[in-house]
Parts: C-alpha cells; structure tokens; sequence
C-alpha cells in the first residue's frame, strides 16, 4: 500500500475525535439525535479547521446503519464513505467545476434517488469559486432540494458567497484551533507513530500552523523526515529558518540596554542562521505583547511563548513605551512589502526601538525635560534682550551638603522687553524659587536620599509595604494602569510623612519614577494605596546598598544631618516686585507711564 499522509490518516472518524470545534460539534450532534437535519449547511472558515472532516461525519451519520451510534465506522455505509468510494456522497471542488454547465449538470442528477444510502450528499468546497451564473443556478435546487438530497457548502471566504446562497443554509463559522488543542492533538500522533519529542517542538509546530490542524500534520511530517527518530525545537527552526526563544530575548535585551554592538553582533549570528526576518519581526511582537499583557495582569496562564521569569525581564521596559515599540514593529513590517533589503530595514526597526527607549524613559536621557526652553512668543516690534544659559550636565552636578539642600537658589534670567506701540511692555513672568529638595531632575544626590533617610519612620515604611502589595483593587482602573506598571517589582525602603524611597532591581525603571511629568500621577496612586499624598522617588538596589553603607559610616561618626522640613510639593509663589536695574533704565527711557510690566507689578 501507498505512503499517506498523516493529515489522511489521523483525519477523524467521528465527532468525538474531532479538534477544537465543540459548539459546531454539539449542535450538529443534538440536530442529528433529534432527526432535525437541515437540507444545506454553509461551513465557513480558516484553511485545515475542520470543515470537509465534519462534512464526511455528518454525510456518515445520515447515512448510518446504526443511528444510536452514529457514525459507527463499521457498517457498510460508513466504511465506503470513509474510502471515498459512496456511490451517495459525492464531493466537488467548486474550483475546477465552477461554470454553469457543470452545475446544471449537478441539478439534473439531483432529482434521481440515492443508490443504496437514504440520503443523497452533495459536499462542494470552495464554493466562493461558482460563477455568478452557477451561484444564479445553484439558487432554486438549493431552496427546495428533493427530500433525498444535504447540500454541505463549505468555504474559506464567506464573503464572496452571494447572500441569497447564505440564507438558504445553516451557517456554522469554524474558528481556529487553539494552539494547546493543535499541539495536544500533534503529540497524540507523535505517540501512536512510536517517536520521541521535546515538547517545545511540538509547542513550535503548533505555533506555526496558525490555528490550523492539518498544516500542523503537514509541518509535523515534514519535521519527521529531517529529525528521524526524536523530534527536537532545533529541527523545527533549522527546517522553517525560526530563531529561538532566547535569540530572540537576547536581542530584546541588547535593545533595553542599548548596547548597539551587541545588537548589531546577534543580529549578524541571526543572518548566518538563515532566519526569515519577517517571521522574526513578528515573534518579537508577541514577546513584547505578552510583556505587556503580564505586566497589566500578572497572570502567568495567559503567557504562552514567554516564561514567567523572561516575562518580569522584559517588563523592565515600561508597558506604555512597550506598545510604542510594537508600533514600530508593525511599521517596519509592514514597509517589507516593498523592501528589496529587508535585513537593511529590520536593523533600522531595531535601531528606532533603542531610540524610543532613549526618549521615553530610559537611563540613557540626554537632556532633562527642565532643560529644554520653550520660546517665547513675541509680537512684530518686538526686542529682546538676549539669553545665555548653559545647561550643566546631570552627571557633573554636584550636591551640596545637607545644610544647602534646603536653600532656594534663584535663577538669573534677564527679563524680555517688547514694544508695543509707545509703551514699553516688560514680561518678567511668575518667579518660582527653585526649591532644592524637591529635586526635579531624574538623577538623585547622595546627600539629598541620605537626608530622605534621616527623615523617614519605621512604623510608616512597614504599614506602606504592606499597602504596597495590595494593588488589586486599583488594576482595573485605567487612570492608575500607567503608575502601577511603574512601580511592579519595586520595594520600599523608607517612608516619610510626604515621601516614599522605592528600589528596584532593574535600573530602567528608575529614571520614569523620578521623571517630574509623573509627579501627580504617583501621588494620585499613593493617595489610594497609603491613604496620604507622597512623593516618590526610586533608586536601583545597587545603589541603595551602596548609600545605605555611607548612611550607616555617617551614622557611626555622629556626623549624620538633623531632621528637616523638606518642601516636597511647593506651591508657586507669588509675583515678586521688580527691582531690576533693567526695569529702571528702561523706566526713564520710556517714561513710567508708558510702561507696563507684565508677570509683575506696575512701576
């Protein structure tokens, strides 16, 4: 006998035994039971879902010598059906047969009674392949067949069936097969054939027949006769040019520490593996759309390529800049339609996800939001008096002392003179103090944490741990989802009456916890969770260990900072009166009647 194929051989012979399906199963079952068959079914769906299998079993049930126990696959009937050999079961592929003659010819033969069976069935697939003239055909016989006769349509593209075909059918929509359904069902084979597998093998076919069983046999065969006698992951990615899971993880984390050498060398030992970029493109997708997915819901039964350690990795990446770089990934797919170098491209893609993380919350920032001015809109006779500012670089700040924290520095900006007319208008805007224990710059001093800690109460830091952990009841509120992801895997190492101290292993998440524009956010949070309104500010766990070994040397010396008031939400102040030499010059070149301060008060 013949090779066949295990998508023909392991083809199920009764309803039992069919993948996935089980409404479509159940009710065609109870219509069967119930002697309530219909005279057309449409079956809809995705290529190797089931439809031409359920077809056949329902062909065999009406059929059936044995109705209690329909399809019983012994009888006369049932096995002739099975071989394709049933004089009464007549299969047709609308795809070669699609003119009006051949259906006509269909209709013709209609009216005659079955051979041997009770019933006459007519199992067209592809029907969305009939011309219009063969669907105007088709129409009458299939509103009002003899009583001998089942129409079973079935097809991939419902919507090219015209609608007056649609509504003399019963329509059953089969969906894909879930990939634990598919891979359970590639294992059973796997088993009855007598070979040894990994399990992420099968995980990996699974994944890639794309919610369809037959091409999951198809691909299962062909992995078969590469690996032999034990079916391993490796096989299945050398066969179908797929990286692994952890290629994929170590590209993921060249990106989150954006080491560019080191993402340009994984990309090259994935060029050498003959990997299709495209379908990588993809995977790397569904890693980062898992990551987010856990990182919202902490369920671990909803990750299905990730583990749950890999999965708390890559949440390191904050979920909304997360789905930013999906975004990216989507794009940089979607431009390989037209690509003649899609390597050129996909490194290009990889490239713009290490630029979003530079820009949305990274520890790399190259500018603080404080240091970038806005400009000032000026009317047509406008002068201004020119503006040096030199921004220091965060890593060469130095802080002063405990003493100096405190103190309100001012910074000098001359003010703008515009014209207007004849009057002289001076925009000296609202002064406010910078107030240096607020610290609006993401990068922390030792001296300023070493003050929190001075400033913090034991009982405070154990009564908010444990508010801490209790973030259930906020995580369906999407005005708290951005703040909760921030502060996932983070500890709390000191509590103040206005202040919480947060470390977290992964350095990334530090620089979004200090960044100024989540001030209220945070404070929103810890309003409901510590029952207070507190700022937050977050350090890495290397650094607090090495701060908290300086707080204790202190400490031993006696020479630790007193206890202070730390102003960490101040409100603006109010105008201050111009003094200016500037304003008084322009005073007297003016005149003070034509002069019209604004952001101050009239000289």
């Amino acid at each position: 006998m013949s090779y066949k194929a295990l998508y023909r051989t392991y083809r199920p012979h009764s309803f039992d035994t069919v993948v996935g399906q089980k409404h479509i199963v159940k009710t065609l079952q109870n219509a069967l039971k119930q002697h309530k068959v219909s005279h057309a079914y449409l079956f809809c769906g995705p290529r190797g879902t089931g439809k031409t299998t359920v077809a056949k079993l329902v062909a065999k049930s009406v059929n059936c010598l044995n109705p209690a126990e329909a399809p019983c696959n012994h009888c006369e009937h049932c096995q002739s059906i099975q071989q394709g050999i049933h004089p009464d079961v007549i299969e047709i592929d609308a795809a070669s047969n699609n003119g009006v003659d051949q259906i006509r010819d269909l209709i013709e033969k209609v009216k005659y009674a079955p051979l041997q069976a009770k019933y006459k069935v007519y199992i067209i697939d592809e029907v969305h392949m009939l011309s219009q003239g063969a669907f105007n055909a088709l129409l009458k016989t299939l509103e009002e067949p003899p009583a001998h006769v089942i129409f079973i349509l079935a097809t991939t593209e419902p919507h090219k069936v015209l609608p007056t075909i649609i509504s003399r059918c019963q329509r059953y929509d089969f969906t894909r097969v879930s990939q634990k359904d598919i891979q359970a069902r590639i294992e059973e084979v796997l088993r009855k054939e007598g070979i040894q597998f990994d399990e992420e093998a099968t995980r990996l076919i699974a994944q890639l027949s794309d919610g369809g069983v037959r091409d999951a046999l198809s691909i299962l065969e062909q992995v078969i006769a590469y690996s032999e006698d034990h079916l391993s992951a490796q096989h299945v990615n050398d066969i179908y040019g797929i990286a692994t899971t952890q290629d994929k993880l170590l590209l993921l984390s060249a990106i989150q520490q954006q080491d560019v050498l080191q993402l340009m060398d994984e990309i090259e030992q994935i060029t050498q593996k003959n990997i299709d970029i495209r379908r990588l493109t993809n995977d790397l997708m569904e890693l980062l759309k898992e990551s987010v997915i856990y990182a919202y819901t902490s369920d671990a039964t909803l990750l299905q390529k990730l583990s749950v350690d890999e999965a708390k990795a890559l949440n390191a990446i904050p979920s909304p800049i997360a789905i930013k770089m999906i975004d990216d990934l989507m794009e940089t797919a979607e431009k390989y339609r037209s690509a003649s170098d899609v390597l050129s491209y996909f490194e290009i893609g990889l490239l713009k996800l290490i630029g979003r993380l530079t820009t949305n919350g990274s520890t790399s920032v190259e500018m603080a939001p404080e240091m970038v001015q806005k400009p000032v809109q000026k009317s047509q006779k406008s002068v201004s008096v020119p503006q040096e500012i030199q921004p220091t670089p965060q890593a060469a700040i130095h802080e002063p002392v405990m003493e100096e924290l405190c103190e309100e520095t001012e910074a000098k900006q001359e003010p703008e003179i515009v014209v207007e007319g004849d009057q002289a208008v001076f925009n000296l805007g609202e002064e406010e103090p910078v107030d240096r224990s607020r610290l609006d710059t993401p990068d922390l001093s030792d001296e300023f944490i070493i003050q929190l800690l001075v400033n913090a109460e034991k009982s405070l830091r154990i009564s908010d741990a444990e508010a801490w952990k209790n973030t259930s009841p906020l995580a369906l509120d999407p005005s708290f989802m951005k703040s909760l992801t921030l502060i996932a895997e983070s500890t709390i190492q000191a509590s103040g009456n206005q202040f919480v101290l947060v470390s977290f292993e992964n350095p990334l998440r530090v620089h979004a916890i200090n960044d100024p524009k989540n001030i209220e956010d945070f404070a929103k949070l810890t309003e409901r969770l510590l029952n207070r309104k507190v700022r937050c500010f977050a350090v890495s766990a290397a650094e607090f260990e090495r701060i908290k070994t300086e707080f204790v040397r202190q400490h031993k010396g006696g020479v630790l900072p007193k206890k202070t008031e730390m102003d960490l939400f101040p409100t603006k102040k109010g105008r201050k009166k111009q003094t200016d030499p500037l304003v008084e010059n322009a005073a007297g070149f003016f005149g003070d009647e034509n002069l019209v301060i604004v952001g101050g008060e009239e000289s």
